[in-house]
């Protein structure tokens, strides 16, 4: 089964781009942030309007975000649009895209998975795109503004990015526009959602008091403390509250169990030690029966579905 073609649009007019040998032309240019031509970088289309997100990185760095990439692709993204697309959407592959994409890794897998996938990112962890096998499915471009048609997308789904969105630089403080460029970024993904799809976002529960995510020294297992008072991660109702305004519906937490393989943590004793309870809250949280804790302030992790 070939993939289903997907058309890029000028992220600010939302006009079919034109292809030139230098990049991709906007023909219409009507408004103030258009770049007019949205030149290819190392055979990628730029298509970023406004900053990219300065995340420190290095190729240590980039290696180990590709080996925790890999295994919740494996092992979350892959079996979940399994059960999500059984078959064939109207003859065609299921077409997805990964927003905040990183490295680009589960794009691959995903696509070999049998996957009509797509990915943007404007982060330096794009550098990694090199070493990918669907260079022509990765885009440079921002979420709050998307080069893609409304409805393109029978899902959309986002690993640990809208606790980046809205905050100064790289760091855990909510800046005044914070909340208006969240609500942007969930605008802008409804749109490209066909409607009955499905969004699926993830990132550290608000709810639970500690952010073991962000924040840790290299090598430190020390949580960072989450007062109730912050904003900078978001819970279930967060999400659902930004969602409804793009035009969505119902909002639940799914199963978290098989999304962090710990991979960092598996090669030191303390790290096995230190893992161990959070990878039982895992397990627990995400059977049946304990469903309902999964937005409580005993799971530190959060996967919401929501769908239009």
């Amino acid at each position: 089964m070939e993939p289903s073609e997907i058309k890029i649009i000028c992220p600010c007019c939302h006009v079919l781009l034109e292809a030139q040998q230098e990049g991709l032309r906007c023909p219409v240019q009507n408004t103030d942030r258009c770049r007019g031509l949205y030149i290819f970088e190392h055979g990628v289309a730029n298509l970023i309007i406004g900053d990219r997100f300065d995340d420190e990185t290095d190729e240590a760095c980039m290696c180990y975000e590709e080996t925790s990439n890999e295994y919740t692709a494996k092992n979350y993204w892959l079996p979940l649009f399994k059960r999500l697309f059984p078959e064939p959407v109207k003859g065609r592959r299921a077409r997805i895209l990964a927003v905040g994409c990183g490295t680009g890794l589960e794009v691959d897998l995903l696509n070999k998975a049998g996957f009509d996938c797509y990915g943007i990112d404007n982060g330096n962890r794009t550098l990694a795109w090199s070493r990918r096998s669907s260079r022509e499915r990765l885009f440079l471009a921002n979420g709050m503004s998307l080069p893609f048609e409304d409805m393109s997308f029978d899902a959309v789904f986002c690993g640990c990015v809208f606790p980046h969105v809205g905050v100064v630089g790289d760091s855990n403080i909510v800046a005044d526009e914070g909340l208006s460029d969240r609500q942007a970024l969930a605008s802008e993904m409804s749109r490209v959602l066909k409607t009955g799809g499905k969004a699926i976002l993830s990132s550290p529960n608000r709810r639970f008091p500690f952010d073991i995510f962000h924040g840790r020294q290299p090598g430190s297992y020390r949580p960072r403390y989450n007062p109730p008072s912050s904003h900078f991660l978001l819970s279930l109702d967060d999400y659902a509250g930004l969602f409804k305004k793009g035009g969505c519906r119902y909002a639940r937490a799914l199963p978290i169990e098989g999304y962090w393989g710990f991979v960092r943590s598996r090669h030191s004793l303390k790290g096995l030690l230190f893992g161990l309870p959070i990878r039982l809250i895992f397990k627990l949280v995400s059977t049946s029966p304990l469903r309902f804790l999964r937005t409580s302030s005993i799971s530190p992790w959060l996967v919401v579905e929501i769908a239009k």
